[in-house]
C-alpha cells in the first residue's frame, strides 16, 4: 500500500459507515457474513490515489432517514415529512424541493427503501 500523502484533501462526500469497511481492509480481514456492512472501504481512495467509489450515501438514525445521490438529498425526519434538497445550490437545506421535484423525491425515497431492505434492523 502507498503512504498517505500529507495534507491530502478530497471533496468527495463519504459517510462514517465507510470507516468500518476501511479499517477491516487495512487489517487484512473480511467482515462477518452475518453482519453486512453499511459502508465501503476507502483504502483505494486514501492510499491508492483512486477516486472514492460513486454511490448513494445512506443514513438512518433515531427515526430519521436520508439518502444523498450526487447533489440531491432526500431526508425524512421522525415526523414523517419527506424533504428534498439540492445541496449544490442550498447547502444549509432551507428550501424543500419535494413539491417541485416529486419524481426525484420518489426515486431517492425508493433507493433508500432498497438499501434499507439489505441491512440488519436498527
Amino acid at each position: 500500500m502507498s503512504k498517505l500523502v500529507d495534507n491530502q484533501v478530497s471533496d468527495t462526500p463519504v459517510v462514517t459507515q465507510d470507516w468500518h469497511a476501511t479499517f477491516l481492509e487495512l487489517a487484512g480481514t473480511e467482515p462477518d457474513p452475518d453482519r453486512p456492512l453499511d459502508g465501503v472501504s476507502l483504502v483505494g481512495h486514501l492510499l491508492g490515489g483512486r477516486p472514492a467509489p460513486e454511490r448513494d450515501l445512506f443514513w438512518r438514525m433515531r427515526g430519521s432517514r436520508a439518502l444523498r445521490r450526487g447533489d440531491l438529498k432526500y431526508y425524512q425526519g421522525a415526523d414523517g415529512v419527506a424533504k428534498l434538497f439540492d445541496l449544490a445550490t442550498d447547502a444549509r437545506e432551507p428550501a424543500n424541493l419535494a413539491a417541485k421535484w416529486p419524481d426525484d423525491l420518489a426515486a431517492l425515497k425508493a433507493a433508500w427503501e432498497d438499501v434499507n431492505a439489505t441491512l440488519l434492523p436498527y
